[in-house]
């Protein structure tokens, strides 16, 4: 064979090869999970585990760049939130992702808060976890009202907490919203809200270990543990033991003035009480 046809037999044979190459390349690419094209938008990349310091906006925020169509970006407060916040619209390594965020972002208030007003901090977590699906709601993220909070029927938490800005938002119909500064303030106007007298009178005691710092505050406007202008302050801590889950859920749940939640029982809020629990777990790990 002359010089000329070996390197002609050899450049065949390397061409050859790449050829083969290539192509294991694209049978492999597209037998992977993680190969994207128009008729498959699932298959994006997972999603990491939550570790302590995400945040549900830090979750959110991947989201974004991976699965751009299940979040969209409200620019009143440059925050993302899920297009449809419910369990069967998000995959379940997110789903998990996003339950241990929104318990390392708010986890801490709820069990500071449940010390101060003597409530169950999972409760209260519950109840945010619900009506946000675990923070990620329109709601939560464009007015920091993580419990649904209306303007309607409580006049004091403008007169006399200031928070009088709303957001309409249907639901289903068009309904006037309190926007919040944050979770904490949300937080302190629904243990306000719980902490009705019309709720109240379902606790066993009546509420008499928190009516009376409740009225406080309202008459001033601060927590109790604050001083007024005048030097007054009621008390550094309230006394008792606190109120348990199963308590704070009997004040709202079936209650006649509280039927805006067609599936709400209290057996879907113990429910949610125990999925607090499982996340707590699995996020302190």
């Amino acid at each position: 064979m002359s010089k000329s046809n070996r390197n002609q037999a050899r450049l065949s044979n390397r061409v050859s090869l790449a050829l083969l190459v290539a192509g294991c390349l694209l049978s492999l690419c597209a037998s992977t999970p993680f190969a994207l094209d128009s008729k498959n938008k699932s298959a994006a990349p997972p999603f990491d585990r939550a570790v302590r310091g995400d945040s549900v906006q830090t979750i959110l925020a991947q989201v974004a760049r991976r699965r751009p169509d299940l979040v969209m970006y409200i620019q009143e407060t440059n925050r993302y939130c899920l297009i449809n916040p419910r369990a069967d619209a998000v995959p379940e390594p997110l789903m998990l992702s996003l339950q241990d965020a929104f318990y390392y972002d708010v986890s801490p208030i709820c069990k500071h808060y449940a010390w101060k007003y003597l409530a169950d901090w999972r409760t209260l977590m519950a109840k945010a976890s619900r009506e946000t699906f675990w923070g990620t709601s329109y709601l939560a993220n464009r007015a920091h009202n993580y419990f649904g909070i209306r303007r309607q029927s409580k006049p004091w938490v403008c007169d006399a907490f200031k928070f009088c800005y709303t957001v309409i938002k249907d639901d289903p119909e068009p309904a006037d919203f309190v926007i919040f500064a944050d979770f904490e303030s949300s937080l302190w106007m629904f243990i306000h809200t719980i902490y009705s007298n019309h709720y109240l009178q379902r606790l066993p005691d009546g509420g008499q270990r928190v009516h009376e710092a409740i009225q406080y505050e309202r008459t001033y406007g601060i927590h109790y543990w604050q001083p007024t202008y005048y030097s007054i302050l009621y008390a550094y801590q309230l006394t008792g033991l606190n109120y348990s889950d199963e308590e704070l859920i009997s004040t709202w749940s079936e209650h006649p003035i509280n039927n805006l939640c067609a599936d709400c029982t209290r057996q879907s809020d113990r429910e949610w009480v125990q999925k607090i629990f499982i996340t707590e777990q699995r996020a302190r790990i």
